[in-house]
């Protein structure tokens, strides 16, 4: 087994270090850099670590095959709005808001919804029990009754999960408290949420699973984790509003299939 390698990151924007600071270089926040533990690149990788690779041929855009993007409606208008017209097979969607804004509530919601119409549906629960959750759906009607739900927190029992159920769209609530077995970091630190975030993001481009990942936000309102966790998904979602009022914003801060 390979050595393993200490370095340090924002837990704000990603900003990654080989030692730690008091203030970020990179977004100046102070107090954010935690340790990264890593596994260093083996002795007989080749110098620097690299390996030899073939030159890849290049294809002029106007010769790649782009089928026709199918998308899959939530029975929820606003939402299908903001996503584009619907959920796209094989996204990654990242849904973040303020606890009680109704993340969880909008998700089950959804997934009810596509259910109800004949889809495969997963709703992958890491911070509330199974009960919990079905109290919730109670509210809701007997659509999101029928969800198929796991409380799950092992990021491997999870993909294992989709791999075998093949959903059509898979809720993960939250991607912050998933954790990857691999790595040594608490669930939430930096590593985490970026191997959490890229193995979810594997799952969904080769099944063609479209998979939402709910998300915390800081006090300041700004999606918790990582920066390269937003890079990493397709779609950004905010879900914004007052618990006290009747009506909620959502906005889509990122959407590379058009909204």
């Amino acid at each position: 087994m390979p050595p393993s390698a200490t370095a340090f990151a924002c837990s704000a924007c990603g900003h990654e270090s080989v030692k730690w600071h008091g203030r970020c270089p990179g977004c100046e926040e102070w107090d954010t850099f935690v340790e990264d533990i890593r596994s260093a690149p083996s002795a007989g990788s080749g110098r620097s670590g690299r390996r030899s690779a073939k030159a890849l041929t290049p294809i002029p855009l106007g010769q790649v095959e782009a089928p026709r993007i199918g998308r899959l409606s939530t029975g929820i208008g606003e939402l299908d709005r903001v996503l584009g017209g619907g959920v796209v097979p094989g996204s990654l969607v990242l849904l973040g808001g303020s606890p009680g804004i109704g993340k969880s509530t909008i998700t089950t919601g959804a997934l009810g919804n596509l259910a109800a119409a004949g889809h495969r549906v997963l709703y992958v629960s890491g911070e509330e029990s199974a009960a919990q959750v079905r109290l919730r759906a109670e509210r809701l009607g007997q659509g999101a009754l029928a969800v198929p739900i796991v409380a799950e927190t092992d990021l491997e029992a999870v993909i294992a999960t989709i791999e075998a159920e093949r959903p059509e769209v898979c809720v993960v609530d939250s991607v912050q408290v998933l954790h990857a077995s691999s790595l040594s970091g608490a669930p939430g630190s930096v590593g985490q949420v970026r191997e959490v975030a890229a193995r979810l993001m594997r799952v969904a481009k080769g099944r063609g699973v479209a998979v939402v990942l709910v998300g915390h936000v800081t006090k300041e309102g700004a999606l918790a984790g990582p920066r390269v966790l937003e890079h990493l998904v397709d779609c950004v979602l905010q879900f914004e509003g007052e618990r006290e009022r009747t009506y909620r914003t959502l906005r889509a801060l990122k959407n590379r299939f058009g909204s």
